[in-house]
């Protein structure tokens, strides 16, 4: 055993002489950092955006096709043969004015007739009375019994009641001789024409169609949420297809039921159109004003972060870039803006979101 503990004792002396060495050597110089690339974050320019303050509103996207407001299909309230037509699709026509004619020769003929009906049971009826005079007389003398008498009071009263119905029917067929002229109900432009001259045409036949176009509208569908930040008055600007200029529409009317299927509720926006340049079945596309601020701090919805639904945003501070809890307001979906309650103050550049967060403890430099 001796060999072995003089050998370790050998190896732990050596151990200890080598340590000493090693400490007692003087230490080399510090490597330089002067000479080192400082560690910076480059961004470009457009890349940083500034905090805004001005107007802001908060709209909702509507659109529809334009309808006239008042339109009209008209009819035939009489059977006849069209004898005259004096318009076509596109013409513009006055409140009253003639369409077409139908040929009365029909209408006459019934006249006519019902004249002739009407003379016979005015003598049918002079015969009734005449003989119920005779026989009251004679019942009065005991030379008729009282059931011929109940019989000739029964001719006359059936005489009577034929008479009226001739007369009635009379009247229908002489009113009927004005309705053969087809005249416009209101002013306007015909946008349907259904007939042609010499057509043998039904009573309630399709015959014209008429639209105003001097005031139009459309409906609009809002969510319920919404409805309450609107009234009735309100302005809407409108862009139509194939008109170049906005077109000014107000909120009519408002529906008081939402419909089942997308709980959306109606909203009819009225427009003038007193030059009549916009038609019927043009598509209306704007914006109803829900919420607004006369003076914002806002900045474009491509600056901000999400934390777990918090958001936030980097600030450029001097060389440096700070993150900043933002609390949010109202947001414009048609510019993308959205209002800064608190966190940032007007002026300050913001980073966009599509650069990727970095060590912040980087100098900034912009290109």
């Amino acid at each position: 055993m001796k060999p072995r503990i003089w050998i370790a004792a050998s190896l732990a002396a050596l151990a200890v002489a080598a340590f000493v060495v090693v400490k007692s050597r003087p230490a080399g110089p510090a490597p330089s950092t002067a000479n080192a690339a400082p560690r910076v974050l480059e961004v470009a320019s457009v890349d940083l955006i500034a905090v805004s303050e001005g107007p802001l509103a908060r709209s909702v996207a509507v659109a529809g096709l334009l309808v006239p407001l008042r339109q009209t299909l008209l009819t035939a309230e009489v059977e006849g043969r069209i004898a005259e037509i004096n318009v076509r699709t596109g013409d513009k026509v006055a409140q009253g004015q003639v369409l077409a004619r139908m040929d009365p020769q029909d209408i006459n003929s019934r006249i006519a007739e019902s004249r002739a009906n009407v003379a016979a049971a005015r003598a049918q009826l002079d015969l009734a009375e005449r003989t119920q005079q005779r026989n009251e007389e004679l019942q009065a003398k005991n030379f008729i019994s009282a059931n011929s008498l109940d019989n000739s009071r029964g001719a006359l009263a059936s005489a009577r009641e034929n008479f009226r119905a001739r007369e009635a029917q009379l009247t229908l067929t002489v009113q009927a001789l004005p309705k053969a002229t087809i005249r416009a109900p209101l002013k306007g432009v015909v946008s349907e024409r259904s007939i042609e001259v010499g057509q043998h045409v039904g009573a309630n036949a399709r015959l014209f169609a008429v639209v105003d176009l001097t005031e139009l509208e459309f409906a609009a569908k809002l969510p319920m949420s919404e409805i309450g930040a609107i009234q009735i008055g309100q302005a809407v600007t409108l862009t139509v297809e194939g008109v170049s200029e906005p077109v000014a529409g107000r909120i009519e009317r408002i529906s008081p039921v939402a419909e089942d299927a997308s709980r959306m509720i109606p909203v009819f926006i009225r427009v003038a159109n007193r030059s009549e340049a916009l038609k019927g079945g043009m598509v209306a596309r704007g914006e109803i004003v829900v919420a607004g601020r006369e003076k914002a701090l806002s900045i474009s919805d491509q600056a901000l972060r999400d934390d777990n639904g918090k958001p936030w945003a980097l600030v450029r501070v001097g060389d440096r870039l700070e993150r900043r809890m933002l609390e949010l307001g109202i947001r414009d979906e048609r510019s993308g803006q959205v209002e800064v309650r608190a966190g940032l103050r007007a002026g300050e550049q913001v980073l966009l979101a599509r650069v990727p967060l970095l060590d912040l403890s980087r100098k900034l430099v912009v290109r």
